[in-house]
């Protein structure tokens, strides 16, 4: 996962440089934001990215652009959800960052639903889009093939479904983990398995795919039906040697009658991601101990150095962990810290609404964790963690809110924690049913100022007659002071310079890169 800050001067030598979503090399980030179910030309739930540029006055919707199918070349399609994911990184080591979009959906031969990625390389003028790429599961080099779900005409395995890039070798140019979210191993349904391509000098190559699950040698556990291996993807240099490791979540895990959903952890060699010494973790607490009524959970993830010392640590949302006996859903999340021989393992740190100073009541099927991302909002060099608890009820259900903590040299803590919804003053809009509030997050600094802006979607909010239109919020970080709601950025379909009108069922912001 592409984390999103500026390095203070004073801090460079302390805190690992994670690259930004730069995409023409002006020093301002980009955002990246998904529409997956728009409307392309007629074709419904076709799908679209809108590329919002940053500057000095951070996101510049004026400059917007659109991608769709047809711009990198391929036939837009009902129903392909075209940027259901969305990440970026330097895979071709030119100094501009490059978009990776998935398409879950994408029909590869006579098969539906097989899923394709599309690379759009970054530049100075902008993005090429004649050096547009394109990978699935029937390109050669790449392990394994499309295959039918046993449906006529329907492959269903989902290629694309998650993206998350990283440096997993250290050789300076970014690899990008594609998970493929139903495939099947051997006999073994919806397993779940995800890809790695390598960067190179001409970008991302099939040549050195790596194709993992739980029954790849040497990985912990073994495949069992629906466990969905990757459903949730991250990156960190987790043990500070200068290559990225691969975080991946396993929904469909469990342990003995301790609920579901354990985290994998695999690390990175100068040969790249390796089974040896790869990780099995349970989130567990102390204060938010793991409970039989914890139900099935797909942790939810997000890697940042939290407390500064130049090793990244993981934060695992686990939404149906309860921090009460006999209660429901309300969310927890875990941070599991990195070190010199990698993630810690056994009792974790761990926030809950109404526990420990976190402010909120811990209600039932709140999902406090059920979103996460990571920036340096104060721009103090340290991490800080935005969570959402999509299911808060203000006072109706599933309004949802946002909650981020502050890192610090003890890593993240309960002083100066901020907590927005869109009742809170200077944000746009009135909180409603089923909005929920922060289903995609992202962090970006797009003034350049060193401290990150927090991007807020919403792909559910109602714009006019038009249902599920989507919109996102910018509130602007700050040195210092942190987040902020003055100046507060709204963006809709209706923004100018946003390409396309608000339609039902658009969810614009239904995904943001990371």
């Amino acid at each position: 996962m592409r984390i999103t800050f500026t390095l203070a001067a004073s801090f460079a030598l302390a805190l690992p440089m994670l690259e930004a979503g730069d995409f023409n090399g002006d020093g301002f980030e980009d955002l990246a934001v998904g529409a997956p179910t728009e409307t392309i030309g007629g074709l419904e739930d076709a799908g679209a990215v809108h590329v919002i540029p940053g500057s000095a006055s951070g996101p510049n919707p004026a400059a917007a652009l659109r991608i769709d199918a047809t711009t990198v070349g391929a036939v837009a399609a009902d129903s392909d959800r075209f940027a259901n994911s969305l990440a970026w990184g330097d895979f071709n080591g030119d100094g501009f960052d490059d978009l990776a979009i998935g398409c879950r959906r994408a029909k590869v031969g006579a098969l539906t639903f097989a899923g394709r990625v599309y690379i759009v390389p970054g530049g100075v003028a902008g993005f090429d889009f004649s050096q547009v790429r394109a990978f699935d599961q029937n390109t050669k080099g790449i392990k394994d093939k499309v295959e039918s779900d046993g449906f006529p005409g329907q492959s269903g395995e989902g290629f694309g479904a998650r993206l998350a890039s990283g440096d997993f070798d250290g050789n300076g140019f970014d690899d990008l983990a594609i998970q493929v979210d139903s495939e099947r191993i051997g006999k073994v349904k919806g397993a779940g398995a995800v890809h790695v391509l390598y960067g190179s000098g001409v970008g991302l190559r099939a040549k050195r795919n790596q194709f993992w699950h739980q029954n790849s040698k040497g990985i912990q556990e073994k495949c069992e039906e629906y466990e969905w291996f990757g459903t949730g993807l991250a990156t960190g240099d987790l043990n500070g040697d200068g290559r990225d490791e691969l975080v991946v979540s396993c929904p469909g895990e469990q342990t003995s009658h301790l609920g579901r959903g354990r985290v994998a952890v695999l690390f990175g060699s100068k040969k790249g991601l390796r089974a040896k010494g790869n990780r099995l973790l349970m989130p567990d607490s102390e204060a938010i101990p793991l409970t039989e009524n914890s139900g099935w959970n797909t942790p939810k993830l997000a890697c940042g150095d939290f407390d500064g010392d130049g090793f990244i640590d993981i934060a695992i949302g686990m939404t149906n962990v309860s921090a009460t006996v006999g209660g429901l859903a309300h969310g927890a999340v875990f941070i599991a810290r990195g070190s010199a021989t990698g993630p810690t393992s056994g009792l974790m740190d761990s926030f809950a609404q109404g526990v420990g100073g976190v402010p909120g009541l811990g209600s039932d099927f709140d999902a406090f964790g059920a979103t996460l991302a990571v920036g340096d909002f104060d721009g103090d060099a340290r991490h800080d963690l935005a969570i959402a608890a999509t299911g808060e009820a203000i006072p109706d259900d599933a309004c949802g809110r946002v909650t981020v903590l502050y890192g610090s040299i003890a890593g993240l803590g309960v002083t100066g924690v901020d907590v927005f919804d869109q009742g809170t003053a200077g944000i746009d809009g009135v909180p409603e049913q089923f909005d929920q509030f922060g289903i995609t997050l992202a962090g970006a600094d797009t003034d350049g100022d060193g401290a990150a802006e927090l991007v807020v979607g919403v792909p559910f909010e109602n714009l006019g007659g038009a249902i599920d239109a989507g919109a996102f919020h910018v509130m602007f970080g700050s040195a210092i002071a942190g987040l902020t709601t003055a100046g507060t950025l709204l963006v809709e379909q209706d923004t100018p310079g946003i390409i396309g009108a608000p339609g039902d069922d658009h969810m614009f912001a239904g995904s943001i890169a990371q």
